[in-house]
Formats: structure tokens, sequence, C-alpha cells
């Protein structure tokens, strides 16, 4: 099934279209099982899957909370944009600063404005 780019960006502003976990990459499941982790664990069908499948982080605060609770499609439509748990979460991963930068786009242009600029 073809998916469009909106529906491979992720609440808090991460690009599943190019997730090595997603996509099962060979380096990634390689890094996995030298971490003596189950490759057949490492699985997520994105957090706009029907949530019946695999979620990288099935707990997470993020989704919860912009998702579930909100009733949101991305964190840069809430009026606590940015709150405190997004900001703690960009902390330690790059990837996840260029998500929260994604976000201050999205929420400066517009979510459409973004994806027409980006290749939607």
């Amino acid at each position: 099934m073809k998916r469009s780019r909106r529906w491979f960006l992720t609440p808090c502003g991460l690009d599943c279209s190019t997730c090595p976990i997603r996509l099962r990459t060979k380096e990634e499941l390689d890094y996995w099982k030298e971490q003596n982790v189950d490759p057949d664990k490492i699985r997520c069908d994105g957090c706009r899957s029907d949530r019946t499948g695999h979620h990288w982080s099935p707990e997470c605060k993020i989704l919860e909370c912009c998702v579930f609770q909100r009733h949101l499609e991305f964190c840069a439509d809430c009026v606590d944009f940015p709150c405190a748990i997004l900001e703690q979460w960009t902390k330690n991963y790059e990837h996840h600063a260029r998500a929260l930068q994604r976000l201050y786009e999205m929420k400066k242009i517009g979510v459409d404005e973004w994806l027409k600029k980006h290749g939607a």
C-alpha cells in the first residue's frame, strides 16, 4: 500500500519514511543482533498505523498526549507547543532535535505548506 508523506510524519515530527527500524535495514538489524536483541523484535509499523501491529514505543508519552488525549495530528498543533516532554525527548538524539525543528517549521508555515515545500 502506497502511503502519503503526511502519513509518515509522526506527531513528534519524526519522519518514518526513512526510519531504519521501520524499513528493517540490514544495518539496523545487524546492530541489534550485536546487542543480543532478537531481530524479529525490531519492528515498527509507525505512529499512524492501526496500532494492532508493532510500534517501537507503544508507551510513548508524546503519542499518548498529542493523539489520544488532545486529538491532534502533530505536536505543532498544540497550544502548549513545545512542551517539557517534547523538549526533554529532543536532548538525547540528533534525529529527535531535527524532528523538533521540523515541528517548529510546521507551526510557522502550516503543515500543508510544509508538505508542499518538502515534496509531499
